[in-house]
Parts: C-alpha cells; structure tokens; sequence
C-alpha cells in the first residue's frame, strides 16, 4: 500500500513555491496532522532558461515540475506515495508562475 500524502502549498513567491508535506501518522487515522517536510520548488527565470535550453515547452515543463515534486517528496520519506491532495493546486500554481515565460 502507498503512502497518502497531502501537499499543502504556501504563499507562491515570484521564484519559487515552497510545500509542506504531511502524512498520516498511522494508516488508519483520519487526519493528516504529520508534517514530514518542506519542500521548494524553485522556478525562477534562469531555471527556466534551463529548461528551455533543454527543449522544453509549458508541457513538458510542467511534466518536469510534477515527476520533481514526486521524487523529492520520494526521496524524503523513503517510499513510493499517492497523492490525497494538494497535487492539482501545487501545479496550477506552478502553471500561472510559468505561463508569462513561457
């Protein structure tokens, strides 16, 4: 079974977004009352740059910011996981940053 974990997106900067990340503290517990970390996704114009030198359009940078935010969060807790929310806003927020420079 994969772990549920929630993404709760702070205030979006004009560079980068940072998330918490919260879990469950046991699989049977209603609430998701444990932070596990923080997260930052960085999107500032020379990340973007990046990107673009690397052949990237808005979808496939949007892709890239997705399967990033997986692996991190990945990486954190040890562990594949599923999303139980906050995936959809996290990304809608990283698609208005990214939209006038793309």
């Amino acid at each position: 079974m994969k772990k549920q974990i929630l993404l709760v997106p702070g205030p979006p900067l004009s560079n980068r977004l940072e998330i918490e990340v919260m879990d469950r503290p046991n699989e049977f517990a209603d609430d998701f009352s444990r932070r596990r970390c923080k997260i930052t996704v960085e999107y500032s114009p020379r990340d973007l740059e990046e990107l673009k030198n690397q052949g990237m359009d808005m979808d496939a940078a949007l892709d890239y910011y997705r399967k990033y935010i997986y692996d991190l969060v990945r990486f954190h807790i040890a562990q594949d996981w599923e999303d139980a929310g906050g995936m959809e806003e996290t990304m809608e927020i990283i698609k208005t940053r990214l939209t006038p420079r793309f």
